[in-house]
């Protein structure tokens, strides 16, 4: 039944690893776990049951351009039945996607619109077939400190007892589960395929100071095909591509400070190959449909190996050789550990929440919507466990830059998976195959009037 479905709907012959397992649980009413790698068709996982049962499906999404991607994409193929909202849009195109939801086989919205009292009011009466958390990692890298609205989900798939979640990711943390049962209130089912991204070689190299680093950069980018540079940070971002773009390449940026429409123009012009580069921070590539990156090069050292993976795995989608680079110098820890503890939620601030004492107002809303479902104890607990776990996965990328044994068994031991090692291993086995593609220098374009008269006026 399901191989004749796939023909007609998709006109594939044969599934993918790991997806018929998990589309047949999801028809069996079975609340499902799956993880595949980036790549694989994790969107046909919840589109042929949506046509097969022929109810509508609701999509808890976490970026902006993930739903941006996964909506053009279904619209490129011919499906018109789908909505959005999203914070991006204008009032109008808001007001006509509400206006169509009702009627819409596929509706992508994000935690934080549908727990919103007025909103969630959009999706009563709709008999949901499917509830599907997008990217299901976010629930546990970032559904407390960062979008505590994820820690809520479970108030959203309550409201709709009949209908079938479906958890879906790339990487997945050994605790992953764990967080799914105890947010969403249920126990999920996992098919779980291999994480592991054999056409990526892994590659560290440490040096003495950010100036070393951004020498070899410079070196290294001239051919190294289309290339995602992750830091830490917005002014390193900044700063990075400045350095990028006066050694004559076309690079863009990617940061959360940026306008929806800027960030619109850097993804299409790196899909498009107008621009070779991208200098981004992490939530960069989440929805780039880009089958051909080339290369990923961390400037930074990720704060997990969960971090790593996710980001790595948006290269060589389209199963070509590709490879995944490290850089580190010593103050990079310090750097680290205030990106990751410097502003998380402390025993004594819950102490002071308890008391009533006044608290940042970021921390503050933090914990008034986690006490929306949680009490104080048990987010106290919450918060305990997260400082354990990232402290866990900090020491165990901090051990990846002096590692002289196999760095893809290491970084796939802490998710409990063996390898089998592929040709181009990592630096530490062997690496048969290097990317050599040459990446374009600056073109010559047209000058506005403006910076005519700039240029003008700085000659004389």
């Amino acid at each position: 039944m399901l191989q004749k479905a796939l023909q007609d709907w998709f006109g594939f012959d044969t599934f993918n690893p790991g997806q018929e397992g998990i589309i047949q649980s999801v028809l069996d009413k079975q609340n499902t776990l799956g993880i595949l790698p980036t790549g694989s068709g994790k969107s046909l996982c919840y589109q042929l049951p949506t046509y097969i049962n022929q109810k509508p499906t609701l999509i808890i999404s976490p970026l902006i351009s993930l739903m941006d991607d996964q909506v053009m994409q279904m619209k490129k193929k011919g499906e018109r039945s789908v909505c959005y909202v999203h914070s991006g849009m204008s009032l109008e195109e808001k007001k006509k996607n509400l206006k169509f939801i009702k009627k819409a086989k596929f509706i992508f919205l994000s935690p934080e619109f549908i727990l919103n009292r007025d909103n969630i009011n959009y999706l009563r009466d709709i008999d949901l077939g499917l509830i599907v958390l997008d990217e299901a990692h976010c629930i546990t890298e970032w559904g407390y400190d960062f979008r505590p609205h994820y820690a809520l989900v479970g108030k959203i798939t309550k409201r709709f007892p009949n209908a079938t979640v479906l958890a879906l990711t790339a990487t997945a943390p050994k605790h992953l589960k764990e967080d799914l049962n105890e947010v969403v209130g249920t126990q999920f089912h996992e098919i779980k395929t291999k994480m592991d991204r054999s056409n990526i070689s892994l590659t560290h190299l440490n040096f003495d100071n950010d100036n070393d680093k951004m020498i070899w950069l410079l070196e290294n980018i001239n051919h190294s095909g289309p290339t995602i540079i992750y830091v830490s940070s917005k002014k390193k971002c900044r700063e990075l591509a400045q350095e990028i773009y006066k050694a004559g390449f076309l690079t863009g940026i990617y940061h959360g400070d940026m306008s929806y429409q800027e960030r619109q123009t850097v993804q299409q012009q790196f899909i498009q190959n107008d621009i070779p580069i991208v200098v981004a921070t992490s939530a960069f590539g989440m929805g780039i449909n880009k089958p051909d990156i080339r290369t990923v090069i961390h400037f930074h050292l990720p704060t997990s190996p969960s971090s790593y993976i996710q980001e790595i795995g948006r290269a060589g989608r389209d199963g070509a050789y590709s490879q995944a680079i490290s850089l580190y110098q010593s103050d990079d820890a310090f750097l680290l550990e205030t990106l990751l503890f410097a502003d998380m939620i402390t025993d004594a601030d819950i102490d002071a929440y308890k008391n009533g004492m006044a608290l940042p107002d970021e921390k503050q809303s933090i914990i008034d919507i986690l006490h929306l479902s949680y009490s104080v104890e048990e987010i106290q607990k919450i918060f305990q466990r997260s400082e354990y776990r990232k402290k866990e996965g900090y020491i165990r990328m901090l051990g990846y830059k002096n590692l002289t044994t196999c760095r893809r068994e290491y970084l796939m031991s802490y998710f409990g998976e063996s390898i089998q090692k592929p040709e181009s291993c990592c630096d530490n086995d062997e690496i048969n195959e290097r990317i050599d593609i040459r990446n374009p220098k600056k073109v010559t374009r047209k000058m506005d009037y403006l910076e005519k008269l700039n240029q003008i006026f700085i000659q004389n």
